[in-house]
C-alpha cells in the first residue's frame, strides 16, 4: 500500500488480567520477552501508525508496562465485546483506511509475515489468514467499510469474531498454503492458558 497513513495497527493490551490469576497476559514473557514486547517489535520495522487498545481501568503492571511502550493508547468504547469492541474503538477514533489488528499474546509473529499480508490486503473488507475451516481474526487486515456492519453486530450481541467475519461478503481468507513458507513453527499461536505459554517456551527454545 503506498499511502502510509492508510493503514494503521492496532495491538489489542487488555487490563483487567482475568486469566493467569491475575496476572497481565501481554506481560508474561517467552524467551525472556513480555508478549506485548516481542508481537510490538514484529510490527514496529512496518513503519505504520501504531497503538494499543486497553481497558479503562488496567492492573498496574500493565499500565506500567504500556506506558513504557511510548505507543499511544486508545482506551477501549466496548471493554466487554472482546476483539471486536477493540477494533469499533479504532475506526472510531482513527481516520486509517485498513486496521491491521492484532492480539498482544502472538510471541512468533514476524516482521516478514506480517508485511506480506499487508501486500494481500488489496480490495476486501478483511484479509485473514486461514487454516483449514479455522480463521485468524486477531492477525487480520480490516477495512473502514466494515465499520456499519461492525456496529450492527455488536449492538445486536454478537461478539464472536469468527462471526462477524463469515457474515461478511467480501473477505479474502487466506490459505495457508500461502502462508506456510512463514511459519517457522507457531507463527499464529496465541497464549490463553499457562499450558500454551509452557508451550511457547519450549518452541521459543527449538527455533
Amino acid at each position: 500500500m503506498s499511502d502510509q497513513q492508510s493503514l494503521g495497527i492496532a495491538i489489542l493490551a487488555g487490563g483487567r488480567s482475568r486469566r493467569f490469576d491475575g496476572r497481565p497476559k501481554g506481560c508474561l514473557t517467552v524467551d525472556g520477552r513480555p508478549l506485548l514486547q516481542r508481537v510490538i517489535d514484529a510490527a514496529s520495522p512496518l513503519k505504520h501508525p501504531m497503538w494499543l487498545v486497553r481497558a479503562a481501568d488496567p492492573v498496574p503492571a500493565l499500565a506500567s508496562a504500556l506506558n513504557r511502550t511510548g505507543l499511544p493508547q486508545l482506551v477501549d468504547d466496548r471493554p466487554d465485546v472482546g476483539p471486536l469492541g477493540a477494533l469499533t474503538t479504532s475506526l472510531a477514533h482513527t481516520d486509517c483506511d485498513r486496521i491491521l489488528l492484532l492480539a498482544c499474546d502472538l510471541p512468533f509473529l514476524t516482521e516478514s509475515f506480517l508485511a506480506w499480508l499487508l501486500s494481500q490486503a488489496t480490495q476486501a473488507t478483511v484479509v485473514v489468514p486461514g487454516d483449514g475451516d479455522h480463521l485468524h481474526p486477531l492477525c487480520s487486515v480490516f477495512h473502514r467499510r466494515c465499520e456499519s456492519p461492525l456496529r450492527d453486530c455488536v449492538e445486536a450481541g454478537r461478539f464472536r469474531a469468527h462471526d462477524f467475519i463469515f457474515a461478511l461478503d467480501d473477505v479474502h481468507a487466506v490459505p495457508r498454503s500461502k502462508w506456510a513458507r512463514f511459519d517457522e513453527g507457531g507463527l499464529l499461536m496465541n497464549v490463553n492458558t499457562d499450558q500454551d505459554l509452557e508451550r511457547a517456551e519450549t518452541l521459543a527454545q527449538s527455533l
